[in-house]
């Protein structure tokens, strides 16, 4: 089965569902993540190199990941119909049953721009004009958003919490892979009690976890679900 994780940003693929990612590749599963920034320069000169890092990490090839070159921080100012089309002809490349992306209650700017485009990307009756339509994939089946500590959790959205309607449990070997795949990132990484830091994490796996009964667990809002069974 191939999966597909989009991201806004480096690390926010490890942060929101690396473990789950983990647990994809360890079942078989061909897992591609498409990211649409590198991040800011000369700020963050090295998260593409750092990016593929993280690949080893998982043990996924580096041709199973996709840059969209957004401007990082800015993506509002992209031109959006371009950036769903981009969007749609990976996905109709690499033809996902399922699709990690971000929240759309998120605090940040670039997350809810991502959120929109892989719905626009994702539709499942959806014919985009340069595309064939043999060429147009309408077949995934589950879309789900992931969170990210410190902007799913900051938004101030009363209306939009982020409210799991999904919990993926995962082993501690799978925690560790998530961990060490977002260490890659070594500026991102923040210290002590930030909700972004190494330990925030493993507290926040726990919490999902325990919430439903498991020592670990990654927390999801499913958006669609379509089933044949």
């Amino acid at each position: 089965m191939n999966v597909l994780v989009i991201g806004a940003h480096p690390d926010d693929e490890s942060i929101g569902a690396g473990a789950t990612i983990a647990k994809h590749v360890e079942k078989g599963d061909s897992v591609f993540i498409a990211l649409f920034s590198v991040g800011h320069k000369p700020i963050q000169p090295k998260l593409k190199t750092q990016a593929y890092e993280m690949l080893k990490v998982f043990g996924i090839n580096k041709k199973n990941i996709f840059w969209l070159n957004c401007k990082s921080g800015n993506f509002m100012s992209e031109d959006q119909l371009k950036v769903n089309a981009e969007l749609t002809n990976i996905i109709s490349k690499i033809k996902p049953k399922i699709v990690y992306t971000h929240y759309y209650g998120d605090t940040h700017q670039d997350h809810i721009f991502v959120f929109h485009s892989t719905m626009v990307a994702c539709r499942p009756i959806h014919f985009p004009r340069g595309l064939n339509e043999k060429d147009i994939w309408t077949g995934v089946e589950k879309i789900l958003c992931y969170e990210i500590h410190s902007s799913s959790n900051w938004s101030g959205r009363l209306d939009k919490p982020f409210d799991p309607t999904e919990y993926n449990i995962i082993s501690s070997k799978h925690l560790k892979s998530k961990l060490d795949a977002y260490a890659c990132y070594k500026k991102e990484v923040r210290p002590g009690d930030h909700p972004r830091s190494l330990d925030s994490l493993k507290t926040l796996a726990k919490f999902r976890g325990n919430s439903v009964g498991r020592p670990y667990a990654e927390a999801f809002v499913v958006i669609r679900h379509i089933s044949n069974d």
